[in-house]
């Protein structure tokens, strides 16, 4: 509330007036500026440069979507499938480059892991059918596929995380 206040100058009625002038006069000094300017630099370096988190969850919890998901698809939905729903807009984009990255990477490393049971199966005696992943081995990849923040948090998660404990096993 204040950031945005200090950003557009505009005193509020519920700072008084020489409060007010104490702040701006704060946030015009050198200090002020560099010690913003410093955090600034921080925040964006903890997202590698590529802006501000986004995502098209609104006010459900990521494990709504997912229940709700589940409940429209009939079956088990991955950490992965959430990711893409709650970070890719209605034509198909992702909500920003982070997200559009991190989706590639998952895809990617999931079709070879695919690839590789396939083979795995055909190494055998060619007539079995190749052995499925699991939740747990789909939950492996994505997080294999996504990074941590500086909280150890994994990007793209949301209230999933707390499922993560047993690395999907779901609560």
């Amino acid at each position: 509330m204040v950031s945005n206040v200090r950003t557009s100058r505009e005193r509020p009625s519920w700072i008084v007036d020489t409060l007010w002038q104490k702040m701006v006069a704060h946030w015009d000094t050198d200090a002020a500026q560099q010690r913003s300017n410093t955090y600034s630099k921080a925040r964006m370096s903890d997202r590698n440069g590529l802006g501000p988190h986004i995502h098209l969850s609104g006010p459900k919890s990521y494990q709504q979507i997912q229940s709700d998901m589940e409940d429209k698809l009939g079956r088990t939905v991955t950490l992965g499938e959430v990711f893409i729903k709650t970070h890719t807009k209605p034509d198909g984009t992702y909500v920003d480059q982070k997200a559009e990255i991190i989706a590639q990477n998952y895809e990617k490393k999931l079709q070879e892991k695919l690839d590789e049971l396939e083979v795995d199966s055909d190494v055998y005696d060619g007539s079995s059918q190749p052995r499925q992943l699991t939740t747990d081995d789909y939950t492996a990849i994505f997080l294999q596929s996504t990074e941590k923040d500086s909280q150890g948090n994994y990007y793209g998660v949301g209230s999933l995380k707390d499922n993560l404990g047993f690395l999907g096993k779901r609560k």
